[in-house]
């Protein structure tokens, strides 16, 4: 087992943002934003910024920090981003047409993919049936 610490945190050239470490109420915040803004809405951003961030370039699949796809329960286009700094997993989900995200967090590293992205999956599943009538009317996964 080993002990936490700056020592065991990625190098801040490989960490997300440098290291940049923020409480989940803030991740949620930030994450918001990105939703206000990917919609038009005012934010921290100009909107055409939010764009650029979420458009993925040379017909590609990733954008600048998120994997751009389409998914029936998200109205469109979705935008995922998940990874580790070696001590935590992190797995996101936006889906601005529904004005809806998904953010879990384990305190596992890097093998906690399948868990995250399982927990996503029953998170997205409880939200689809229990969504405001008008939001949306695909049942697709």
């Amino acid at each position: 087992m080993r002990n936490n610490g700056p020592t065991v945190d990625n190098p801040p050239v490989l960490g997300p943002a440098g290291t940049v470490h923020a409480p989940l109420e803030d991740w949620a915040r930030f994450v918001a934003d990105h939703l206000r803004g990917l919609r038009g809405e005012p934010g921290l951003l100009q909107p055409a910024t939010y764009r650029i961030l979420a458009d993925p370039p040379f017909g590609g699949d990733y954008a600048l920090g998120w994997v751009v796809v389409e998914r029936s329960w998200g109205g469109g286009s979705v935008l995922n981003h998940c990874g580790c700094n070696t001590m935590f997993y992190a797995n996101a989900w936006l889906a601005p047409a529904r004005d809806f995200a998904v953010l879990v967090c384990a305190n596992q590293g890097l093998d906690a993919f399948t868990g995250t992205d399982a927990a996503v999956g029953a998170l997205v599943e409880w939200w689809r049936a229990r969504k405001p009538e008008g939001r949306g009317s695909s049942r697709q996964p």
